[in-house]
């Protein structure tokens, strides 16, 4: 009897220890790039380079955030989806 209730105790924790927690990748979505009436991909030194409308804010730091918001990245103005996670 205490072996069963052992393995029964044992496998629930070893559920419950992977459970809630996603994968860092799979919370991280790609940047989306930012284009011009042309198609063309934006072009930018600073992020205050890039065209944004009022309800995206500029990215503060590479982590991400609950919010949208615009980035300069490697030349290219890119919008920074929030995290699903």
């Amino acid at each position: 009897m205490r072996t069963r209730i052992g393995a029964l105790v044992l496998a629930v924790v070893a559920g419950l220890a992977g459970c809630g927690i996603p994968p860092p990748e799979a919370c991280v979505q790609e940047p989306t790039p930012v284009l011009d009436a042309q198609g063309d991909v934006f072009r930018c030194i600073a992020a205050e380079d890039c065209p944004r409308s009022s309800r995206i804010s500029l990215c503060v730091d590479d982590a991400g955030g609950d919010v949208a918001c615009i980035r300069c990245l490697e030349t290219r103005c890119v919008t920074i989806a929030p995290e699903t996670c």
